[in-house]
């Protein structure tokens, strides 16, 4: 759709240049930031150069649209969102255009995310200061407008303090710069002198107190650091083009002190004392952000690495966390424990081994999305997300602080940069009824009083943004609150950018995310969502925005990483499942949007792990996809691929088909034409079919003595791939189980865990198949202790983890608590086999490269495979990028089959083709280690080589000791 004004031919032909984006799917994925705030957009514009960002204004001001410049979207106030044009600068315009070690400063393109800037530096010994927990992700363009800090600020400052010169597009198409000089637009460069000189008592009186008073206008720095007076404008006086920014040394060495105190106040109260030549941090947290991290899935055991912490649970109350830097390790590890000293503390910790100091980081970092989810498992919101006060009235704040939530009803965890007194803290505000939404604007302005009183401000770093720009009333005098308006009119006279943010403020409570009106769609769910109070609508709001699903590092969104682009991220997706619900831009289940959205949704189940809130996008979109296609005809490929597993089983019941079929599917004609007719990418191969099943080969198999008297019996589950496609890892499983001395017992029925049906939203037909193999197992379960092996992953994640939350039957809980990994229950037999001389390992130079499936890594378990290689003497390595690519039944449907093949050539085919030449140079044997089948058949088709189950190798090398 080309968008004409007034018949603005010139305004049409830069929306195609510029390449515009005006349909819904995208603008519902832009409906919110990592606030609890929506504005519908009207357009989004992801700018390649200046003249497209130059271009975009052109059209907003013919369009008469407001703009607002956004980077990563990590802002927990709502001040990159709008109801006009976004300029979106994180896809495309975020190259570094130089580093300059010598004077110790990058410039850069607003786009640049703060992490790609620190490892562009870190050759050269330095870094980039600022580093808010969102580091992976938030784009330095960003970090500047909102002023951010992060937890190395005590040493570095804030944004501010590193800013050497930004260059800014005003709304006619000029570009200003401010440097510590002033403006070179002399007429701007006069007026915000002159402000400033006019009104110095003022500034004085009421601006720059302490470091983290960032609310507001910086207007204390422009007449000796001008530059910095542009940090913290939230985009309220013009588009960003270019930053230069000082950089730092990093510390040649590092320890880490974790301080563990009574309580969080005490924790609060010590911290200014901790402020000394070489601490670079003083994070703190609250005891019951441990509690929570414990609520998520699998972290059962998560901070027992935290002093104060034991078997029974968590004796602290709040914990410091102090980074030391010096040049030996000798004298970071020194001052870290003078550290220890210098407060009475309940138990502490030093460590310097970097695994060890990631370990106890990765608890502060994820604070900000663990939080979202009370202990209880209730919802804890942003927007009393960041207020700060001079250190030495943390304390007493913080009391103040839990007394007037306890007043509220509320609950939160709180978090933050204790030395420089900065607190995050996530509040379980009611926005389900507007008496909730009044109590929560009634809070917002007592905690607004509060902060003040206590010479605070009411943000530390994120800005003011829509959470609290309408309260700066209560912290400014009406004085300042109109040089704000003064400073900003210097720069927007026409007040386009980013209106209703920090002047002329939009009410705290107008246009919440989640407001009554979110419920129009909200049918009832095939899924239990057990953790959700059965709603998909909760689970769908369990996105709270913080972005973790845009770092290029982690295997959380693949389609993400390869294109960009916020559609295709698990916050995006969650944004147009929102809009879904609540009616107004899109058309509930039947929206194609959100078809469209979740399309390139690989259901590697990545976000169910890594997103600090566990989003499961895998399961949303199958929820989807049934409401979507009920009562509807669905894409082939959902009828081909979905019953699959059946109709391999019955391909197999007729003699010689299978034989036949699988020839037909290798003739490259033929095939295209099975391929079209089955809605399935004809530009790729399809899957082969063994000519014997799995099953067949075990009616014949011969028996050993020992099974007859084998103390242990387990059930070998014959999923659908390992049974009909490739029976090799069943039958390795079968002779390396008879080596352990284990009897075997396959059922003949057909079985199936029901994940062809499930991911692509049959869900009826898949907790029907799901119960039915559940009621056979249990007849071949009599015993209690009758475990059931699983070899391939996706089936085994399937039967633990998604199966009880898609079906209440009692039997498939049963099944579930019996299924185990067949590594996991054979790796402690081997082991102890091989050393008490009942199984030896054949002498062989083997080096592994391991492929883990994405359900494995993120549900599953791989640990033990990894310990079991390593125990046997095998040198392993392992692809770190996450889901291969292919995805079961993903990477065959149409149009799929170009971002697969993107997705395996990120590392997993050129690691195996470097191992096989890299094996043959030095004539060692490689292993391409997938136990998954999809990852094994990517592998064949990406590179030719045979992948195999770590079962077959196994199998291979454990032999007999006589």
């Amino acid at each position: 759709m080309l968008l004409m004004c007034c018949g603005d031919h010139d305004a049409a032909s830069r929306h195609v240049r510029t390449g515009l984006r005006t349909d819904m799917t995208t603008r519902a994925a832009y409906t919110s930031d990592a606030s609890i705030f929506r504005r519908v957009p009207a357009a989004i514009l992801e700018p390649r150069s200046i003249s497209d960002i130059r271009d975009g204004l052109a059209i907003a001001k013919a369009k008469n649209w407001p703009i607002v410049g956004r980077g990563g979207g990590t802002s927990v106030a709502g001040n990159a969102i709008g109801e006009g044009l976004i300029i979106d600068t994180s896809r495309y315009f975020n190259r570094i255009i130089e580093i300059d070690p010598i004077n110790r400063t990058a410039t850069v393109e607003p786009g640049v995310v703060c992490d790609q800037l620190r490892q562009a530096a870190a050759p050269y010994g330095l870094t980039y200061g600022p580093d808010p927990s969102t580091h992976s992700r938030c784009t330095v363009g960003g970090m500047v407008a909102n002023n951010a800090c992060g937890s190395h600020s005590v040493a570095w400052g804030t944004a501010a303090d590193n800013l050497l010169e930004v260059t800014i597009m005003l709304a006619d198409g000029r570009e200003v710069t401010v440097d510590d000089t002033g403006c070179d637009d002399p007429n701007i460069d006069a007026a915000m002198k002159k402000l400033a000189q006019d009104h110095a008592a003022l500034i004085e009186a009421e601006l720059g107190r302490f470091p983290r008073q960032v609310s507001g206008y910086g207007l204390h720095h422009i007449l000796k650091h001008p530059a910095r007076a542009i940090a913290g404008s939230e985009g309220t006086i013009g588009i960003i083009t270019r930053l230069k920014v000082a950089l730092v040394p990093l510390p040649k060495h590092t320890a880490l002190a974790v301080l563990a105190y009574q309580t969080v106040f005490d924790a609060a109260a010590a911290a200014p004392y901790l402020r000394l030549r070489g601490v670079n941090t003083i994070e703190g947290m609250g005891g019951d952000l441990l509690a929570a991290l414990r609520s998520k899935n699998g972290q059962e055991r998560a901070g027992e690495n935290l002093p104060g912490v034991d078997e029974n649970g968590a004796r602290a109350g709040g914990w410091l966390f102090c980074e030391t830097g010096g040049e030996t390790l000798e004298e970071a590890c020194e001052l870290a424990h003078q550290v220890v000293g210098v407060t009475p503390v309940l138990d502490a910790v030093v460590v310097h081994d970097q695994t060890d100091m990631r370990g106890l980081w990765h608890i502060r970092e994820s604070a900000a999305g663990i939080v979202t989810r009370l202990p209880d498992g209730g919802e804890a919101w942003p927007n009393w997300e960041d207020s700060a006060v001079p250190p030495e009235n943390l304390a007493d704040y913080l009391r103040d602080l839990y007394d007037l939530m306890a007043k509220h009803k509320y609950q939160g965890i709180p978090f933050g940069h204790f030395g420089e007194g900065c607190v995050h803290v996530r509040i379980s505000f009611d926005f389900s009824s507007q008496a909730g939404i009044s109590q929560f604007t009634s809070f917002m302005k007592e905690a607004a009083q509060l902060v003040s009183r206590h010479g605070g401000s009411l943000s530390g770093e994120h800005g003011d943004g829509r959470a609290r720009s309408a309260l700066l009333s209560e912290m400014y005098s009406p004085a300042m609150r109109k040089l704000f308006e003064e400073f900003s009119l210097i720069f927007d006279p026409d007040r386009v950018f980013n209106p209703g943010v920090l002047v002329w403020a939009d009410p705290v409570d107008d246009g919440l995310r989640m407001d009554p009106g979110q419920i129009r769609h909200d049918p009832q769910p095939r899924h239990l969502f057990p953790k959700d109070q059965g709603s998909y609508r909760n689970a769908v709001n369990r996105c709270v925005g913080v972005g973790a699903c845009r770092s290029s590092s982690g295997a959380m969104c693949p389609s993400f990483q390869v294109t960009g682009d916020e559609v295709h991220s698990t916050r995006g997706r969650a944004r147009i499942l929102s809009e879904l619900l609540r009616g107004e831009t899109l058309a509930g289940f039947s929206s194609t949007e959100a078809e469209e959205a979740l399309d390139l949704c690989l259901s590697c189940r990545a976000c169910a792990q890594e997103c600090p809130v566990n989003v499961d996008m895998a399961t949303l979109k199958a929820e989807f996809l049934y409401h979507h296609y009920r009562r509807k005809l669905r894409p082939m490929a959902h009828y081909v691929m979905g019953f699959l597993p059946l109709t391999m089983a019955i391909a197999h019941k007729i003699p010689g088909f299978a034989l036949v079929l699988d020839a037909a599917m290798r003739t490259p004609a033929i095939a295209k034409i099975l391929a079209r007719l089955g809605g399935l990418d004809q530009s790729r191969p399809l899957i082969r079919i063994s000519p014997v099943q799995f099953r067949r080969w075990w009616k014949k198999y011969s028996q050993p003595d020992s099974e007859v008297t084998a103390a242990t019996t387990v059930v070998l589950w014959p999923d659908s791939f390992n049974n009909n496609l490739d029976p090799r890892p069943a039958q390795a499983a079968v002779s390396l189980l008879h080596k352990l001395g284990i009897a075997v017992v396959v059922p003949h029925e057909f079985l199936c865990c029901g994940l062809t049906w499930h991911s692509t939203g049959q869900l009826k037909t898949a907790r029907r198949i799901l119960e039915h193999s559940a009621k056979v197992i249990h007849k071949y379960c009599d015993q209690s202790h009758t475990p059931v092996l699983a070899l391939e992953p996706s089936c085994t994640v399937m039967l633990r983890k998604e199966a009880t939350g898609l079906s209440p039957d009692l039997r498939v809980a049963e099944l579930a608590e019996r299924t185990v990994s067949f590594v996991e229950f054979v790796a402690p037999l081997i082991k102890n086999a091989v050393d008490s001389g009942q199984l030896r390992i054949a002498e062989r130079n083997i080096q592994a490269l391991t492929q883990i499936h994405c359900h494995e890594r993120a549900l599953g378990n791989p640990g033990p495979a990894r310990g079991l290689l390593e125990a046997l003497g095998i040198e392993e390595s392992c692809i770190e990028t996450g889901c291969c690519g292919l995805a079961g039944n993903w990477g065959f449907e149409a149009g799929h089959a170009e971002m697969s093949q993107q997705l395996g050539e990120r590392e997993l085919f050129p690691r195996v083709k470097a191992a096989r030449t890299q094996a043959a140079q030095q004539e060692t044997e490689v292993a391409v280690i997938a136990d998954g089948f999809s990852c094994r058949t990517q592998v064949e088709q990406g590179t030719g080589e045979r992948a195999q189950h770590i079962v077959e190798l196994l199998d291979a090398i454990v032999e007999p000791s006589s």
